[in-house]
């Protein structure tokens, strides 16, 4: 191998490593930034949809919660969805890794891509593992410990109504609007990331095209030069 050949090489190399960072990065900015502010404890009472619907549950039976337990469980939830969420960081990243590993140029130019159909692969299995996790904790942390919400001399009709409505809402209408918001979120850093990758590429090209260190030609002209010119 000559010397432009290795050069050649190690520019390819480098590439791959930008090609990298920019998946490590878009992934750690679609969980820390976008996902994880789906699921972590609100600024505001008003904005936890769960904290809401359990509290317009005891307004229409006209009873109080035990608002200190309601709090626990529902920030219990949301504190170890936020923690669990690093897992999905290696998930995506190894799965977008390995279709850069396989990649092997064709062509002198040919740069790595991926498509919305490839991406969206990867998002369905993010999503199923997700909606796994989600549905457990939902379980074990909050449907579970429903009663610790409740006076012990509430009526036991009324407790069975609001925990029949709040676990039929967390289940089905919270878990669907949840995962709405979560494929927004995916679409937009989707969108990033193949414009950064293709930003990349048009960098790398241009670096191949133009750089003087890697054309045959000038590095020719230049030997030529120096063997016609330079004393002997």
């Amino acid at each position: 191998m000559n010397e432009i050949e290795q050069l050649k090489e190690q520019h390819f190399s480098n590439y791959k490593k930008a090609i990298t960072e920019i998946i490590v990065n878009n992934t750690i900015s679609l969980i820390d930034d976008d996902i994880n502010s789906l699921f972590r404890i609100p600024p505001l009472d008003s904005m936890d949809v769960i904290k809401c619907k359990f509290l317009s549950m005891a307004k229409k039976e006209k009873i109080i919660l035990n608002t200190d337990c309601l709090n626990k469980i529902i920030c219990l939830y949301r504190n170890e969805i936020c923690k669990r969420l690093e897992d999905f960081k290696n998930l995506r990243i190894e799965a977008l890794s390995l279709k850069l590993d396989s990649f092997i140029p064709v062509k002198e130019y040919d740069v790595f891509k991926l498509s919305k159909k490839e991406l969206l692969i990867v998002d369905k299995k993010l999503k199923e593992s997700m909606k796994l996790l989600v549905n457990e904790l939902l379980n074990t942390i909050i449907i579970n410990k429903i009663d610790s919400i409740f006076d012990s001399k509430i009526d036991i009709s009324i407790k069975e109504t609001i925990i029949k409505e709040c676990t039929k809402y967390l289940k089905k209408d919270y878990v669907k609007q949840l995962f709405e918001n979560v494929d927004v979120k995916l679409i937009v850093k989707n969108t990033t990331l193949i414009n950064g990758l293709k930003e990349q590429g048009e960098r790398y090209i241009f670096t191949n095209e133009n750089s003087r260190l890697l054309n045959v030609n000038y590095c020719n002209l230049c030997v030529l030069f120096l063997w016609k010119y330079l004393p002997k």
